[in-house]
Formats: structure tokens, sequence, C-alpha cells
């Protein structure tokens, strides 16, 4: 029977030891899965969301933008956590009030928001040297606009856009009234289609498939709803959709940098006072001219003659019409 040497048993020790030590690890790894397996472990659950005024449109964010999930306050949506560390963010949103974010953390059961109207505390401005008839024209709309379209739950659910101001103002020429609704579209207003629409090379397709899918994205409602209003008051000639919204440029830059060159070449003895090698070092500046995205804040605005305006909210009938006969104006 062979026996192993010293040098064979110390070798087999150091085995034995190794695949002990490896096991009390995974034995260690495995308890602290099992003790804290709640902490990465996706977990989902139903928060209810509030608001004041109530009727808030809610919406959930997925990566850089929102999703509506068509549920207004007071409502419950059902959120998953990634673990207790975890926090999701909702955003509660009212035609003519300002947005508010709400961050839900796991332990949550209900978030709420206080929601300010400052759009609207802002719309109807009017000139103190006003006309008293456009003074009083102007209050006029004002009312109608806060006890009607502003109290009305249905009007914009689920609208990538929130309202900037609105403003009455009058022609220059013609001294017609005229309303005009400012709208600020989200990031993703239009999604893909309005993007690749933009950047059109040929500028009519650019302005057929930017109104296009703008007004299908709720531009048309817009219009639709405020020339129900408008309809009330014969004065009013003329109602001006304004959407502003944030893209990227493709401008051209220059750019400079400074270099360092070293060149060795043959000493001339005329030159160099000697023979041999000779080194050089050269200073100097390069210009690059370099294509670069730059962020930009552009504008689309649709003008309708109320009257031409359908009475409806079919959003494909405003469509055909504004296309028709309304002035679009594109950057």
């Amino acid at each position: 029977m062979r026996t192993l040497d010293d040098g064979q048993r110390r070798a087999a020790h150091v085995i034995r030891l190794g695949v002990l030590t490896l096991g009390f690890c995974l034995l260690g790894f495995a308890d602290l899965i099992q003790a804290g397996g709640q902490n990465t472990a996706t977990q989902s659950h139903v928060v209810g969301v509030k608001s004041d005024p109530s009727g808030a449109m809610i919406w959930q964010k997925g990566g850089r933008d929102y999703t509506c999930a068509n549920t207004l306050t007071p409502g419950t949506v059902e959120l998953t956590f990634h673990g207790d560390n975890d926090v999701q963010r909702l955003q509660v949103r009212r035609f003519g009030y300002s947005a508010k974010n709400l961050d839900v953390k796991p332990t949550d059961q209900e978030v709420g928001a206080v929601l300010l109207g400052r759009p609207a505390s802002k719309s109807f401005l009017v000139a103190d040297d006003a006309a008293p008839d456009f003074k009083q024209l102007n209050a006029a709309v004002k009312k109608e606009f806060e006890e009607t379209l502003l109290t009305d739950q249905n009007a914009f659910r689920c609208a990538p856009f929130d309202l900037d101001f609105i403003q009455l103002t009058k022609d220059k020429e013609t001294g017609a009234a005229e309303l005009s609704v400012a709208l600020k579209l989200d990031r993703s207003f239009g999604g893909p289609a309005f993007r690749l629409a933009s950047h059109a090379p040929n500028t009519p397709e650019r302005h057929q498939k930017m109104s296009q899918v703008a007004l299908e994205n709720g531009v048309a409602e817009i219009l639709g709803r405020f020339h129900r209003l408008a309809a009330k008051f014969p004065d009013l000639k003329v109602i001006t959709v304004l959407c502003s919204y944030a893209t990227t440029d493709a401008v051209l830059d220059t750019q400079f940098s400074s270099f360092v060159q070293t060149v060795t070449r043959t000493a001339n003895p005329l030159l160099d006072g000697h023979t041999g090698l000779a080194t050089e070092v050269f200073v100097g500046t390069a210009k690059v001219d370099v294509v670069k995205d730059q962020a930009a804040e552009k504008t689309i605005s649709f003008s309708m003659p109320t009257a031409q305006i359908p009475d409806t909210l079919d959003k494909k009938a405003i469509t055909d019409a504004v296309l028709a006969v309304g002035k679009i104006i594109l950057p």
C-alpha cells in the first residue's frame, strides 16, 4: 500500500480546507438571500391617489416619459416595486392646473397633492387701458371657461400637454376678438411619428405630417371644446392654438484644440551647426467642424375661424376642416 509523503499530505489538507471554506461561504450566501430576500424581490400592491381638486388624471412614469393610467383622482393604481428601497413616480395633472409629481415608496398606501391653478390664474389678463366692451367680453369668456370647461372632468383626460395660458386679443387690422390658447406639449407628444415628421427634409411634407399628428393627439379636441365655448360669444371670430415643444436641432459647430508635434530629421550643418539628428517641436491649434445636437424650443400654431370649426368632438372631422381652411404656422 502506497503512503503519502509530507508534500502530498500538505496538498490534500489544503484541498480539504478550501472545500470546507467554499461550503461555509455558500451556506452564508444562502442565509443572506433567505434573510434579505425581501430587499430585492419584486413586489406589487395597489396605491390610492388623491388630489385637491379631485378629478385629476393619474400618470405613471416609465423611463423618461409618463403613461396615462386613464384613472381620475381619487383612484387607485397598481405599482410594482423592485425591493424595499425602490421608489416609483406618479404624476397627477388636470387641465388648467400645474401638474404635481409624487414619489411612492413600497410602504405607502395612499399619496396625494394639492394642485395649483397657475395657468388659469395667469390667463385672461387684460390691459388697464383696454376698451370697456373688451374688458366685459374678457370677463364673460373667463367666467364661462371656469364654470364649464375647467370643471369638465371628461375634457382632455389623457391629453399629452398642459395649458400654459389663455388670452383674449384683438386683430390689429379688423379689430375682431380672437381667443388664443397656448399649450406646452409633452416630450412624448405624438410619439415617434411627430419626431420623424418634424425632421422631414421636404417642407410641404413636414408641414402636412406634423399638423396631422398634432391634431390627432389632442389639438383637434382643444379646437372642438373651445369652439363650443366661443360659440356663446358671437364677437369671438378666431381661435388660435399655439403649441410649444422641446426638440433638438443639428447645428454645425467649430471646435479648436491645441497640439504639440515633435519632428526628428537629419541635421543640416548650415542650419543647425552640427551633423546627426535634429529635433523640432511644433505647437499649434487644430480647427475641426463637427455636427452636434442643440436643445431648442419650437412652436406650431393652428388658427381657425370659429364659424369654420365643426360643432363636434370628432377629431377626424376637425382635422379635415383645419387642413382645408385653417392657417397653420410651423417653424
